[in-house]
């Protein structure tokens, strides 16, 4: 959804399909991958990937508060039929389950020195109380600046600059591709 948000920032001819951008964005995960084998060799991967989210709620959070300063009255009530709305719901928790994966990462390292337990407890800990809080701004501001008609893909509400808005789409992106393999070498 990334690669297709950028794409239709600069054509809108509708010429490049969904499974395209999925086929390229597999691509750039298995290089990844295959370029970066071993998770000691994410320590530095996670700085980037820190600055690539910086990147991203930085940029949607000052253009949400911009534009929702400027934009006429919104209607917040939640649109869709009791179905939907469960479907919705289901759907939010997925990305929720993908959004806080990091947080294992943080727990294999803290069990690298002793005590084993009161480290892993605090950098969960950590991960959900401090690392929440900008997931929550860029939810809560972006419900705000754009009501109910907010797009689910938050940058795709959000009006020009067009070139920053290509950049946090791509730190987006990139920042993807790295928490992706960080979950699946886990899994592995």
């Amino acid at each position: 959804m990334i690669l297709q948000a950028i794409y239709i920032t600069f054509r809108d001819d509708n010429a490049m399909k969904l499974p395209y951008f999925i086929a390229i964005a597999g691509f750039t995960c298995g290089l990844f991958a295959i370029c970066i084998p071993h998770l000691s060799a994410l320590r530095i991967w996670l700085g980037v990937s820190t600055f690539l989210s910086l990147v991203y709620i930085v940029t949607t959070v000052s253009f949400s508060l911009r534009d929702g300063i400027k934009a006429p009255p919104r209607d917040y009530s939640i649109p869709g039929t009791h179905t939907s709305k469960i479907f919705t719901i289901i759907g939010a928790s997925a990305s929720l389950v993908f959004a806080f994966n990091t947080g294992m990462l943080l727990e294999i390292q803290a069990t690298v020195r002793p005590p084993v337990v009161s480290n892993m407890m605090k950098a969960l800990y950590f991960q959900f109380s401090v690392g929440v809080l900008p997931l929550y701004a860029v939810v809560f501001i972006g419900y705000w600046a754009y009501g109910n008609g907010a797009s689910s893909y938050l940058l795709n509400s959000v009006n020009d600059p067009v070139w920053v808005k290509t950049v946090a789409n791509i730190s987006a992106f990139l920042q993807s591709v790295i928490a992706l393999h960080v979950i699946f070498y886990l899994l592995h």
